[in-house]
């Protein structure tokens, strides 16, 4: 019984969480047609198990790794960052999906909005899962991005205490 929904589920369309950035699905990233009706140029691959489907077609990232409480995606966050950055200075857009879209890859772009936007981890997931309602990254991806806000909030002050103050130098 359950198995329809979770093919019906899978067959929603990706979710467009910023301009130049949507989020979804295994099915999303292997339709062509609405990959190229969304104007992608970039997609970022968060599975293991899912291979690019188009990669002559398509810049990819691929971050493989498992949806599992062990897989530390922490230690990513600063290449996808560099990522999606690199296909938003070219004016492109990029698809960001993992299996189904809820946990691995929304994770991801909760990272992403945090450090593009300089927004707290409440602020990037309220977002996102406002225009995605199934985003639930699992409780381990919780735990690293709650570090990730403080390695970001860290990195914030220190760059705003270094900031050479113009004011004094007149």
């Amino acid at each position: 019984c359950a198995l329809p929904i979770l093919v019906f589920g899978q067959m929603d369309p990706a979710s467009r969480i910023f301009d130049f950035l949507y989020l979804g699905s295994e099915w999303n990233a292997n339709n062509l047609e609405k990959l190229t009706a969304n104007k992608v140029t970039h997609i970022l691959n968060v599975t293991r198990e899912i291979d690019n489907f188009f990669p002559a077609v398509f810049q990819y990232l691929n971050i493989r790794e498992y949806d599992v409480e062990e897989t530390d995606l922490l230690q990513y966050w600063d290449s996808t960052y560099r990522f999606c950055q690199d296909c938003v200075k070219t004016d492109g857009v990029v698809l960001v999906h993992c299996k189904m879209g809820i946990s691995r890859s929304a994770s991801t772009v909760i990272a992403f909005a945090m450090k593009h936007f300089s927004w707290s981890l409440e602020q990037a997931l309220s977002h996102t899962a406002g225009l995605r309602s199934v985003v639930n990254p699992n409780p381990a991806f919780r735990e690293q991005l709650v570090t990730y806000e403080g390695i970001l909030s860290a990195s914030r002050q220190r760059y705003s205490f270094r900031k050479p103050n113009r004011a004094k130098s007149k």
